[in-house]
């Protein structure tokens, strides 16, 4: 399971060190595609074999190859496979690179069963993005809170035991 937070930089050849934890479980092959997001895009690094059970439902057998494509595009249109050099990097793709507006600083993320490669300004957005998320669900929770103690004030619950 890939878990942890890691910086490493991008060179001016869009190569980076994969860390050592993650290299060990992706394995000597890695698959990744771009997750093109309009706030946080990234880029997810796959094993070969997760890669193969996450994707390998998703080629539909249909005859429309318009309809194919269309439904493939967001998968395949930037996977690629790249493997490690002598000192344990892997080139990006630049048009890849470029559109997961990666820059010299990189930031992995295991997400379990992935990892995400992320530019510094992709994870810190979508750090705050978390932190509004719970902040919203506190509040949440709090109101909630709120109306029941109020409820419970009125005695619009009953006693389960006095009943």
């Amino acid at each position: 399971m890939f878990i942890g937070t890691y910086e490493h930089n991008m060179d001016s050849k869009n190569r980076v060190f994969v860390p050592v934890k993650f290299r060990e479980e992706l394995g000597e092959t890695i698959y990744y595609r771009l997750y093109a997001s309009k706030e946080n895009p990234s880029i997810q690094l796959y094993s070969k074999d997760e890669f193969e059970r996450e994707f390998s439902n998703a080629v539909p057998n249909m005859n429309n190859q318009a309809k194919k494509k269309k439904l493939l595009s967001p998968i395949f249109l930037t996977a690629n496979i790249a493997s490690y050099d002598s000192q344990g990097r892997i080139t990006i793709n630049s048009v890849i690179a470029e559109n997961a507006g990666l820059e010299k600083e990189c930031i992995f993320v295991g997400f379990g069963s992935y990892v995400e490669l992320m530019s510094k300004k992709s994870y810190n957005a979508s750090l705050q993005m978390v932190c509004e998320d719970n902040e919203a669900d506190e509040a949440a929770v709090e109101k909630e809170a709120d109306v029941y103690r109020q409820m419970m004030g009125e005695g619009r619950f009953l006693d389960v035991e006095g009943e």
